[in-house]
């Protein structure tokens, strides 16, 4: 008996497949909603002017986004959903994480894990007792990665600490953010955004702890030799000139990250967050610009989005009560010398990814179900027609 074909199960297999990537082609990046609205994805400058705005400074950043903290209307960005390594940015969603767990009067014994810490250090000496104040003005000060270590030692330990990280930015609607460590040390994954430390920003400055170790200007903390104690300063330059309103927040650089920021001011009133990523200019200078800038225009632009509300996105980015915004017919999108409102895959860096990009799940799996059936049928007859030809 002459054997059965195999050529038209392939070819269906195939055919099946190409359907599918078609199908994904069509949908695009766009498949999963953008967090805090369309305007928000891709890798290009976005902003919706009107008459009288002037247009957004320079900025030499990869990316940064400004918004109000207040209403969390985004008022310009720059690839804001562009995830890059955080640095000790990332330290703002360790203290969102233990700050509620735990008490500044509580004590912490250090161990040789956290005084070994290598990077910025306080100086830690294993076997002495700390308070956690104490080591929340090391982690927002001097950016302390032993005393990041620490304060996660205190809340039961550095994987635990990790893991509620993760949950709590989640829960934020951060979705660009992975979390491997505590203290923003550069890791394999470990990820985040201008859009989520803009969000982890805007809730933490909401407890009055987190703010107040955030505008901290210096602080005394122990000796590592001897009972005395040494003065530490903040490494936000903008607190230590005395910018006017300035409220802080973090600084953060590693050589994977570069120079990271993300910083609040306040005026007449209104509060702005900045947050920005790649940073080749001052820092100083670049959150300065962006600040001086939406003080003057927050009330001439159309918000190209919104900074989320928590537990209000799905972890697929959709939203129930955000709904994403759409430009003004009499808006304006500012071109500028890094780009306009296109977004490309091409203008991203080695390294960098959109989380608008993501290949949705469900069709990836649909695509690995037809790629296996298909070869468990070419199998199948495979085996029948051998059998035949042995009977």
């Amino acid at each position: 008996m002459s054997a059965l074909p195999t050529g038209r199960p392939l070819a269906l297999v195939f055919a099946l497949v190409a359907s599918l990537v078609s199908a994904l082609a069509l949908a695009g990046p766009a498949a999963a909603q953008t967090v805090g609205g369309e305007q928000l994805a891709g890798p290009k400058r976005n902003v919706n002017l009107l008459d009288g705005a002037a247009p957004v400074p320079d900025v030499w950043a990869k990316t940064w986004i400004i918004a109000d903290a207040d209403t969390g209307e985004v008022l310009a960005h720059k690839g804001a959903h562009v995830q890059r390594a955080p640095a000790s940015t990332l330290k703002t969603l360790t203290a969102l994480t233990v700050l509620p767990q735990t008490s500044p009067e509580d004590t912490y014994v250090a161990t040789r894990q956290a005084a070994n810490t290598y990077g910025s250090r306080v100086g830690l000496k294993p076997g002495r007792t700390y308070t956690l104040d104490q080591l929340w003005n090391a982690v927002f000060l001097p950016s302390a990665n032993d005393a990041a270590i620490a304060v996660a030692e205190a809340n039961g330990g550095v994987r635990k600490t990790v893991r509620q990280m993760n949950d709590v930015a989640q829960s934020l609607g951060a979705l660009d953010t992975v979390a491997k460590n505590t203290n923003g040390l550069d890791a394999p994954g470990q990820l985040s955004s201008a859009y989520d430390l803009a969000l982890i920003a805007r809730e933490g400055l909401k407890r009055e702890d987190f703010s107040a170790y955030a505008r901290t200007v210096k602080a005394q903390f122990p000796n590592v030799k001897g009972k005395g104690k040494h003065t530490i300063y903040t490494t936000n330059r903008m607190l230590l000139r005395g910018w006017r309103g300035a409220i802080g927040v973090k600084t953060g650089y590693t050589s994977q990250a570069g120079r990271t920021f993300v910083g609040a001011a306040e005026r007449r009133g209104r509060t702005l967050i900045v947050a920005l990523m790649g940073i080749s200019e001052s820092t100083e200078a670049a959150a300065t610009k962006l600040l001086s800038w939406g003080f003057k225009n927050a009330d001439k632009v159309t918000p190209v989005g919104t900074l989320v509300e928590p537990n209000t996105v799905t972890a697929t980015g959709r939203s129930a009560d955000a709904k994403p915004a759409e430009p003004s017919s009499d808006a304006a999108t500012q071109p500028g010398t890094d780009g306009t409102s296109a977004a490309s895959s091409a203008d991203l860096a080695p390294g960098e990814t959109t989380s608008a990009s993501v290949l949705p799940l469900g069709i990836a799996g649909l695509v690995i179900l037809v790629l296996g059936g298909g070869a468990a049928l070419i199998l199948r007859r495979r085996s029948v027609t051998r059998a035949r030809h042995t009977a």
